[in-house]
């Protein structure tokens, strides 16, 4: 009876912190930051036109619209989960 108080009470835990989720969506944001210094640093598309201010602040823009999306993810994540429950 204790081992399976421990695994569901293990198992609600994990669903309630999303751990896989959350290590995705980070994964995710990384990898799409990863993507945009590496296109600024070798001067592609995007970042291929213009000075270096300019583009420097076009990343700037790109990785602060990452973060903005990747804080909704994780507030997302920290809603409690509603049914569609209607009342009819």
């Amino acid at each position: 009876m204790g081992i399976t108080f421990a695994v569901a009470a293990a198992a609600g835990f994990a669903g309630y912190y999303k751990w896989r989720e959350r290590a995705f969506y980070l994964q995710q944001t990384a990898d799409e930051i990863e993507r945009h210094a590496t296109a600024f640093d070798l001067g592609i598309h995007p970042y291929d036109e213009g000075g270096e201010h300019s583009r420097l602040a076009k990343l700037a823009r790109e990785i602060e619209m990452l973060r903005v999306e990747q804080r909704k993810r994780e507030q997302q994540l920290d809603q409690p989960h509603e049914g569609n429950s209607e009342a009819v």
